[in-house]
């Protein structure tokens, strides 16, 4: 077995998961525009504008918390769509202490 047949091991358990060379939010992103276009028609459009979706995104992300995303989720979706257990609503500002 050559040193190209091993499959990477993440080092960490904290590693985010990845699909691909991506990681999966990212992924998600551009697979989800992708067939997005793909069910409206426009296939090459759809992954086109997925792959710049994906660069925006990167961009967004780079220098930011790994679960940026989630962050994101958190502060602009309204509770009623992500309910956290362990954390208040978003919109609740000042906590009693």
């Amino acid at each position: 077995m050559t040193r190209d047949d091993v499959p990477s091991i993440p080092r960490r358990l904290n590693d985010p998961p990845r699909m691909f060379w991506w990681d999966l939010d990212l992924a998600l992103l551009v697979l989800a525009l992708t067939l997005l276009g793909m069910i409206a028609g426009y296939f090459v459009t759809g992954a086109a504008l997925g792959l710049l979706a994906g660069a925006g995104y990167t961009m967004a992300k780079s220098g930011k918390h790994p679960a940026y995303a989630l962050h994101l989720v958190y502060w602009y979706l309204p509770e009623r769509i992500v309910k956290l257990k362990r954390t208040p609503p978003s919109h609740l500002r000042e906590l009693i202490g």
